[in-house]
């Protein structure tokens, strides 16, 4: 082995255990600190100034819900009903 690669290897040994023995000290104080900090409120959390906010467009809400109650109603009909329906077709008319 040249002694150039061994020269690294050595070296590049040596880093890594001595970044597996290096570790910081556990402090009450800085865990305290860092969890009071993320309970600040972010500054984007704040409501803007500048601009009032946008009206509800109702009218676009309404065609929504009209849209997805004409899927949405039938489907649930033909669920909850179909075991009434099953009776009917099964059982013997008198």
């Amino acid at each position: 082995m040249s002694p150039i690669i061994a020269r690294a290897a050595m070296r590049s040994a040596a880093t890594s255990s001595s970044r597996m023995v290096t570790r910081r000290n556990f402090s009450i104080i800085q865990s305290l600190r860092s969890f009071g900090r993320s309970l600040e409120s972010h500054p984007f959390e704040r409501l803007p100034v500048s601009s009032k906010p946008a009206s509800a467009d109702w009218g676009r809400l309404l065609k929504r819900s009209g849209k997805t109650a004409v899927f949405y109603v039938p489907a649930m009909v033909g669920f909850l009903a179909w075991p009434y329906a099953a009776s009917v077709v099964v059982s013997p008319r008198e």
